[in-house]
């Protein structure tokens, strides 16, 4: 898990000036997302040096907005989505959220620069999900090869993120692993109660 949750922050990793982001097109939430937290980054990084929690506010302002986190949220419930409760449901959703935002601002504290090469997708004008592809280059040239699936909303049409894969192992699959089992042998109320234990932990 802290592996690819590394992966997933090094999309959002390129020095570069702030700017709108055209959220029709995937390739354009992959690569100019990447240059506005960065952006941000530099912008407060004296404060941040001040008070490192900033970064969470940093992540929930720049790079949520692009994460389709309740969609994720979805897919980990899985199976148990539909025994549970409209204030079950938004509970998770909001418990997950603050987990992802706590853990990636948590990695991005000690984060150091690599290269990224995106590989854009040419044809996604009929497709509802894509994955584009990354590779990571690292100071001694070695390359991770990883890969961002990306969602469609039918209503709105814009395209958001809500999975990495690193090294053949997605991060969705992963987090419904860990968390499918425990629903349903605690139940939902119990692993809420779990993330936002671990949300704590990370603020401490």
């Amino acid at each position: 898990m802290r592996i690819l949750l590394s992966c997933f922050l090094l999309l959002f990793t390129s020095i570069a000036t702030s700017q709108s982001i055209d959220m029709s097109n995937p390739n354009s939430v992959i690569a100019d997302v990447s240059k506005q937290v960065f952006a941000r980054i530099n912008q407060d990084a004296a404060q941040l040096k001040k008070d490192p929690t900033l970064i969470n506010k940093i992540i929930a302002e720049q790079l949520l907005p692009y994460f389709d986190y309740k969609y994720a949220a979805y897919k980990v419930m899985g199976v148990h989505l539909r025994g549970t409760s409209k204030v079950q449901r938004q509970n998770f959703v909001n418990a997950f959220r603050d987990y992802l935002v706590n853990a990636y601002g948590h990695l991005l504290k000690g984060f150091k620069n690599q290269k990224l090469e995106i590989l854009d997708v040419s044809d996604f004008s009929n497709k509802r999900i894509i994955t584009i592809p990354v590779r990571v280059i690292d100071s001694t040239k070695k390359v991770t090869k990883i890969s961002f699936k990306l969602r469609k909303n039918k209503k709105t049409g814009q395209w958001k993120v809500f999975d990495v894969i690193a090294e053949g192992i997605s991060l969705l699959q992963t987090k419904q692993s860990e968390l499918t089992g425990l629903i349903q042998k605690k139940g939902i109320d119990h692993v809420i109660e779990l993330l936002k234990t671990k949300n704590i932990e990370f603020s401490s």
